[in-house]
């Protein structure tokens, strides 16, 4: 019998004062670039700290009790937003997203969850952690004067302070592919 497989990642879910500010916050942007960039609805945003793309059911609860026994005691940990940018760069940008200034427990976390799921042969993330929450993706039939132009807005607009908040748990979340988007489901939350 072949093994089932879902689509997932593991994120911080934000909370939904948090969401508020951001969709306050970037409610112009949004509406002075509206047919170049396919916004994130501001009610599906997280901060992913590991994407795991097709998991196997079958090792859910044995991660789901490592995640516990090693992330116990790590802490509450206060996330605050640092600046807006884009991937790759201003001249020919793709994502749309919103940095974090990052604490070191942070970090531990992603290097946990990392080493955790690279036990059960998940393919260990190569890069460094840049977490981040994506407010869109610039759509794909965008002229490379328009896509210069989308950089330099990004580059040049400027934000009010969104408040810190803090966590102290963990989502495993399943992605749903739909034609109007991505479908989000919490299976597990792991505390810390």
């Amino acid at each position: 019998m072949p093994m089932q497989t879902i689509r997932t990642f593991f994120a911080i879910a934000l909370p939904t004062l948090t969401l508020q500010q951001i969709e306050n916050e970037f409610s112009d942007l949004k509406n002075s670039l509206p047919q170049k960039i396919k916004w994130i609805a501001f009610s599906s945003m997280h901060i992913t700290i590991k994407f795991i793309g097709e998991f196997n059911l079958e090792h859910q609860s044995s991660i789901q009790k490592d995640l516990r026994s090693h992330l116990s005691g790590l802490g509450e940990i206060k996330l605050s937003f640092g600046k807006l940018g884009v991937f790759p760069n201003t001249k020919n940008p793709r994502v749309v997203w919103l940095g974090l200034n990052i604490p070191g427990q942070l970090i531990e976390l992603a290097r946990t969850v990392n080493l955790i799921t690279s036990n059960y042969g998940y393919i260990p993330e190569k890069r460094g952690f840049s977490p981040h929450l994506t407010l869109g993706r610039v759509r794909k039939n965008i002229s490379a004067r328009n896509r210069e132009l989308i950089g330099q807005v990004i580059s040049n607009y400027k934000f009010t302070e969104i408040e810190p908040f803090i966590t102290n748990r963990l989502s495993f979340i399943k992605s749903s592919l739909t034609p109007q988007g991505p479908v989000y489901s919490t299976l597990f939350e792991t505390p810390f």
